[in-house]
C-alpha cells in the first residue's frame, strides 16, 4: 500500500480504529490515546504565533532579507482602528521578542504554557503573563478573530482531522516501542497546539516541563506521512534524556566533539520506528523525514549518519545493547 491509499484508511477514523486497535491494549496496560496526545486549535496560541512570526518577517524585510516563500498575512480591509491596534502588536513582538527563539526563550516558552489553557474569547485570565503583552493580545484580537482567525482555524481543525486517527491507531504501538529505545518513560498526556503559523526551524517545536508541542498546519513539509512522523518527533523530545547523557559521557571518555549527534539520533530513531509502525498497515513507500528533507547533508550531520546507519540498526533491531551500540557509534563518529 501507498501513502495515498493509507490516506484513504484514515479517512474513516471510526472504522479504522475499529478495525486496527490493538484489541488487547487496555489489558496489556499498553499506553491509551487520550494518554498520549491531546491536540487543540487554540485562539490565544494562534494569534501570539502569528504576531512573533509577522513581526520577524517585518524584521526581515527592513533588512531586505525576507524569503519570499514567506510571504506575510495577506492583506485585509482593516479599519484605521484595526490597523493601528494591528501595527502596534507587531511593533510590541518586534521590539521585546524578535532575535529570540520560541523553542529556547524561557519568557517564550512561559507564555506559550500561559496561553495554552486560555479559553475566554475576549479576555486573558493570568496575572502570570506581563500586562503590556496581555493588552496587547487583547487590543489586536478582535482584529484577528474577524479577518483571519475562521480560516487558520478551519485549517487546523482539519490538519486534526487527518492526523489524529492514525495518531491514535499507531501511537500505543510507537510510543512504547520509544520508550523502550530511548529507556524513558512518556509523561502524558502531551498538548500538542495546532497552529496555522510557527515560525520556528522545521515550523513546529517542543518544549518540556510540561511536555507542549506547537505545530504549524499550513507548512507543505508537514502533512500527509510527515506530520505524523513529526508528531512523534516532537512528542519524543521528552524522552532523550537518557540518550544525551549517554552520548556526553561516551563522547568525553572518546575525546570526541559530538554536537547535537543526540538530534540526528532522534530523528534516526523515531523515522524507523514510525517506517517499521507503518509498513504493519502495508505502506512501503514512506520516507522518514530526515532523509526526504536532507537533514542528514546539512551542518555537521554528514559525519553522522554514515555511524547511525552502521551501527544503531542493530540496536533499533534488538541485536545488541544500549551500551555497546552507543560506545561503537562514538567509535566510528
Amino acid at each position: 500500500m501507498n501513502i495515498k491509499a493509507f490516506l484513504s484508511l484514515v479517512a474513516f477514523p471510526t472504522l479504522v480504529m475499529l478495525a486496527c486497535s490493538p484489541p488487547s491494549a487496555a489489558r496489556n496496560n499498553q499506553p491509551t490515546t487520550q494518554a498520549l496526545f491531546r491536540f487543540q486549535s487554540n485562539f490565544w496560541i494562534n494569534l501570539h504565533q502569528t504576531l512573533f512570526r509577522e513581526a520577524a518577517l517585518r524584521r526581515a524585510n527592513n533588512t531586505q532579507s525576507a524569503s519570499a516563500s514567506r510571504a506575510p498575512l495577506p492583506e485585509a480591509e482593516l479599519s484605521e482602528g484595526e490597523r493601528r491596534a494591528w501595527d502596534h502588536a507587531i511593533d510590541y513582538y518586534a521590539q521585546n521578542f524578535i532575535g529570540r527563539r520560541l523553542v529556547f526563550d524561557q519568557q517564550l516558552t512561559h507564555i506559550n504554557n500561559i496561553l495554552s489553557v486560555q479559553r475566554g474569547p475576549a479576555k486573558i485570565a493570568s496575572p502570570a503573563l506581563p500586562q503590556e503583552l496581555v493588552l496587547t493580545l487583547e487590543q489586536a484580537a478582535p482584529v484577528y478573530r474577524r479577518h483571519w482567525w475562521p480560516a487558520h482555524d478551519k485549517a487546523n481543525q482539519a490538519w486534526i482531522a487527518a492526523m489524529k486517527p492514525a495518531v491514535e491507531r499507531m501511537g500505543p504501538d510507537v510510543i512504547s516501542q520509544l520508550e523502550k529505545l530511548f529507556k524513558h518513560r512518556w509523561s502524558a498526556p502531551q498538548l500538542v497546539d495546532v497552529t496555522y503559523f510557527v515560525a520556528e526551524v522545521g515550523h513546529a517545536y517542543t518544549t518540556e516541563h510540561p511536555g507542549h508541542t506547537t505545530i504549524a498546519s499550513s507548512e507543505s513539509t508537514l502533512q500527509v506521512t510527515d506530520g505524523l512522523e513529526t508528531i512523534f518527533h516532537e512528542g519524543t523530545h521528552t524522552l532523550t534524556d537518557e540518550v544525551q547523557d549517554a552520548l556526553d559521557v561516551e563522547c568525553k571518555a572518546q575525546g570526541k566533539t559530538c554536537g547535537d549527534l543526540w538530534h540526528a539520533l532522534q530523528f534516526f530513531t523515531v523515522g524507523d520506528v514510525v517506517k517499521q509502525r507503518l509498513k504493519k498497515d502495508g505502506v512501503t513507500d514512506f520516507t522518514p523525514y530526515a532523509y526526504k528533507y536532507g537533514l542528514y547533508k546539512r551542518g555537521e550531520w554528514p559525519r553522522f549518519i554514515k555511524a547511525l546507519e552502521q551501527d544503531w540498526p542493530p540496536y533499533l533491531e534488538g541485536k545488541t545493547s544500549f551500551a555497546e551500540a552507543i560506545k561503537q557509534l562514538i567509535r566510528d563518529i
